[in-house]
């Protein structure tokens, strides 16, 4: 069994916080960008990864990583600021409803969380992290306050060395809690975008009990992709699937890759946010599909 602490138990402990944040700073120092894509990507693929002519997605988009930075993927991966983009893109009736902005993490108390409805919490600087309040007595708000104090010291570029969360300024944020009307959270749905045009679809399913994943095309036929996850029983067309390929189209017509997330239950579409590079470019897809999904992807307006 390993000894080595968890990503959780390293964002719950100040120390372990403090000496994960040093290391990864020690390791950027030491790596360039280039290294580690390549170190990482021959740990995780059994092979060298090729640069100068990439033929699959994670190739591409590890090329990507390296190549193409713009201000606006910043902009875009902000979970703050990209409200703003989304806001004249689309138009802010598909943005969450906002509730707070905190500037530090002693903000977080229960006097400064809503009673009108459950809320999440998350930074806008990072992925993965996250607190539902739906009950404000049920949450350790000592423990939330330390978690995030700590989260909001990490900078998340040095993670997977993806150039657009480098200069993010840390933030956290409450929003509502989308539900339906069983109380369950929406599906969430993952729009890959080429050059704007949508191809496929990521669907999870049971994220947090048997995490699988499905991928269709866009005209919700399920494909034989798998990526990291095995497939789930088959997932229904969601109604407002020509919506949300059209507003995918509109918020990534300006990149040559970009997946785009909504969340829709019933009649209404709500943005999540706005991916560049899936897994880091590390994930393991089954079969030759990294090859055929690489097809998708092409470089040549960027060389």
């Amino acid at each position: 069994m390993s000894i080595r602490p968890n990503k959780k138990q390293i964002d719950n402990s100040y120390i372990l916080s403090f000496f994960f944040r040093s290391y990864m700073k020690f390791k950027n120092l030491v790596t360039s960008d280039e290294q580690y894509a390549k170190k990482i990507y021959r740990k995780r693929f059994k092979k060298e990864l090729n640069l100068d002519n990439p033929k699959t997605f994670n190739e591409k988009i590890q090329w990507l990583k390296l190549n193409d930075r713009t201000p606006v993927h910043t902009i875009c991966a902000d979970k703050i600021a990209v409200r703003d983009y989304v806001k004249e893109r689309i138009g802010e009736e598909y943005l969450i409803p906002l509730e707070k902005v905190f500037s530090s993490a002693s903000e977080l108390i229960p006097e400064n969380i809503t009673d009108e409805y459950p809320v999440i919490i998350k930074c806008n600087h990072n992925s993965g992290a996250y607190t539902i309040v739906k009950n404000k007595e049920d949450i350790d708000w000592r423990n939330e306050r330390l978690k995030y104090s700590n989260l909001l010291k990490q900078n998340y570029y040095h993670q997977g060395r993806e150039w657009q969360y480098k200069d993010i300024e840390p933030k956290l944020f409450a929003e509502k809690l989308l539900t339906d009307e069983k109380g369950s959270i929406p599906k969430d749905y993952k729009i890959f975008c080429f050059d704007g045009e949508p191809k496929f679809i990521q669907v999870d399913i049971d994220r947090q009990i048997n995490h699988l994943r499905n991928f269709y095309d866009t005209d919700w036929n399920l494909m034989p992709v798998e990526l990291i996850y095995g497939k789930g029983d088959d997932v229904e067309k969601p109604k407002q699937l020509e919506k949300m390929l059209k507003l995918a189209k509109e918020l990534g017509k300006d990149f040559v890759f970009a997946r785009v997330d909504f969340y829709t239950f019933g009649n209404e579409i709500y943005f999540g946010e706005i991916t560049f590079h899936p897994e880091s470019g590390f994930g393991k897809f089954n079969e030759n599909n990294d090859f055929e999904l690489g097809k998708y992807l092409s470089l040549e307006k960027l060389k």
